[in-house]
Order: structure tokens, then sequence, then C-alpha cells
């Protein structure tokens, strides 16, 4: 996905492209594995596994209303994520420039803002797609990927994975990529264009009006 350019045209591609990624990684159910799990596999999954028993809970969803089942499902995977690692990354050459009260804000309305997104996109298209797991790669800095493929129902296969980092005894996402495109390459080209273009509050100020839950479409 191209950066969007202007400060009209930017609408925040970000969401769309992530809520893709992310729905991508958060549809890996209990299937067979093509590979041996390693740590990082398995807490994915473990997360997961919470993710898809809300959605699978049909009392839960007949009885809840959308907000509520979405913050039912923040409850089980916000903490699957780097969210520090995630902002720092995104925000590149900016983020040193910023104080540490400036840098809590930032990674509280990022975190807000794709979690929002991902998880009301999520609910509103989780259909039960099947994932194969090709590989996990650990390295000795304490880094992983983790590569898979997800099969639609027109059995076609699209390239995704997921870059964890470890953080004392848990494996936590930082990036997600879908046919070799990384999320977080996307995010940081739009949030360069926002400050470039106009200012760092500007950036924030997108921030603050996305924090709202969308409605279904």
């Amino acid at each position: 996905m191209k950066p969007a350019h202007g400060r009209n045209a930017t609408r925040f591609q970000i969401v769309r492209c992530s809520v893709v990624i992310l729905l991508q990684i958060l549809c890996v159910i209990v299937l067979p594995w093509a590979a041996a799990g390693g740590a990082p596999l398995e807490e994915l999954k473990s997360t997961v596994d919470k993710i898809t028993g809300v959605l699978d809970d049909k009392a839960m969803r007949d009885t809840l209303s959308r907000e509520a089942l979405v913050e039912k499902l923040k409850e089980v995977s916000h903490d699957r994520f780097d969210w520090e690692e995630i902002a720092r990354r995104s925000l590149g050459m900016y983020w040193k420039d910023r104080s540490e009260a400036e840098k809590g804000e930032f990674t509280a309305l990022l975190k807000n803002l794709l979690l929002n997104s991902y998880l009301t996109k999520i609910l509103d298209n989780y259909s039960g797609q099947s994932v194969i797991f090709d590989k996990e790669i650990i390295s000795e800095s304490k880094q992983a990927q983790v590569e898979s493929r997800i099969i639609n129902k027109a059995e076609k296969s699209i390239v995704i994975g997921a870059r964890l980092m470890k953080k004392g005894d848990a494996w936590l996402v930082y990036d997600l990529i879908i046919e070799g495109v990384s999320s977080l390459k996307n995010y940081r080209a739009q949030f360069y264009d926002i400050i470039r273009q106009s200012s760092y509050s500007e950036l924030l100020k997108r921030l603050k009006e996305k924090q709202k839950i969308e409605p279904a479409a």
C-alpha cells in the first residue's frame, strides 16, 4: 500500500491495511500445524484461542453489545503486542524528540486506535479461515518470525507473517507482514507524511479523531 499524500487525502489507510493483516494472523485456530511449533508460535496461538473463544461463543455474541464484545476481545488480546515497540518503530526518527509524557500519550493513542480498528473488523468479518504454518525462525537476539499462509474460501493462499520480540518470559508481536510488506513501514511512511506536511500535533489530533469505534458496514 502506498503512503497517502496531503492532509485531506491521508485518512489513515494504515487501518485498512493493518486490519487485513491482523485478521489473517488472528484466524490461526486449532488446526494441525505444518511445522512444529516453538514458544513464539505457541504463545501466539494461546492468545488466538482466547479470541476465537469469544468469537465462537454464540450466547455471548447474542447478549453483549458490539462495543462490549470489542472490549472483551481487548481483554484477551492486548497483552500479546509490544505497544511501546510498535509506537517507537512507527514514529521512527521522531520518537527521540518526544518527552516521556509524549511517548506515553502517543503509545496509548496508537494502541487504542489499532485495537479498535483490528478487533471491530475481526468481529465483523471472522468466518473461521484456516492457516498453514510453514516455519518459525528464532534468532539469538531474542527475536522471532512466524511464517504462514492463509487459505481463503476460494482456496487461494496469501503469505503472512508475524515478527516477535522476547520481553521477559513472553514473546510479543511488534510487526505484521503480508506478502512481504511490513505494516510498520506503512505506519511510519504515513506518520512521516503527516508530520512533514503539518506537525506532530496534527498527527496526535488525527489519532484522537479516530478513537471512536466505527459503525459496522
